[in-house]
């Protein structure tokens, strides 16, 4: 089976200090990249860009969408006013994300999410967030660890059969950095994990072969160790099956 095309989907950077402070940079973390190259995936960085149709014409031309972490969403874009504990939103962004998700889910592509990811996964499909969980009663758990990235902080428990169980097992540790989460879930998802004080930890569309988002950062515990790497595996693996049937 080749390589499948892997889109990695870009975020805007506003450069600060330097030679150019205020220019934007399109960009993704490098460990995004190494994640999909070390499955066996040809990963491809999608700018951000403004054009729907290029939106969506940039996904079609991958077989498998990476959804990287980034900013806070702007709750106006699932039926919210933001709370005071907003953090920094580019709405621009969102808007081009929420485009290549919806494009990606229509042609029933392989997508893993990862982080705001899976917050953008769950918006797409009608879902809403908690702007910031420190403000729920009950939880606990630190999820914005303080300690190396790739280190695991916090416990998972999956919840009944998925895939995500399957491939990582019932319970096991992940590193965290975030402070909003999954709260109403969006049409077809189901919820395969949580945190020990109940913040959602994954989700899964039901009915098709490989649509994961998960709340950690699986690309960045990578550079510490495997335990990860089978859903990067599996992932790969589905678009290049996807890729397959769609004759490319």
């Amino acid at each position: 089976m080749e390589r499948p095309l892997i889109g990695v989907v870009g975020n805007l950077l506003v450069a600060e200090g330097g030679f150019s402070p205020g220019l934007e940079r399109n960009y993704v973390n490098n460990d995004y990249v190494s994640a999909v190259e070390r499955a066996g995936g040809i990963p491809v960085v999608l700018p951000v860009v403004r054009g729907q149709d290029i939106a969506e014409a940039q996904v079609s031309c991958v077989r498998g969408l990476v959804v990287p972490g980034g900013y806070d969403i702007d709750p106006l874009l699932y039926g919210e006013e933001p709370t005071r504990s907003l953090e920094y939103v580019y709405r621009d962004t969102d808007i081009f994300q929420l485009r290549a998700v919806k494009t990606a889910l229509k042609l029933r592509m392989p997508v893993l999410a990862i982080c705001k990811g899976m917050q953008l996964l769950n918006v797409a499909c009608g879902g809403t967030l908690h702007q910031h969980i420190g403000d729920l009663q009950g939880v606990f758990v630190q999820h914005s660890q303080n300690r190396k990235r790739h280190c695991p902080s916090h416990t998972v428990v999956a919840e009944g059969e998925s895939l995500l169980s399957s491939l990582l097992g019932a319970t096991f540790p992940v590193n965290s950095y975030h402070h909003q989460a999954v709260k109403d879930l969006g049409r077809g998802l189901a919820v395969t994990s949580r945190a020990m004080d109940g913040v959602v930890e994954s989700i899964e569309m039901e009915g098709v072969s490989f649509v994961v988002g998960v709340q950690w950062h699986p690309e960045m515990m990578l550079t510490g160790g495997d335990e990860m790497l089978p859903l990067f595996l599996r992932f790969v693996e589905e678009a290049g099956r996807f890729s397959a049937t769609a004759g490319a």
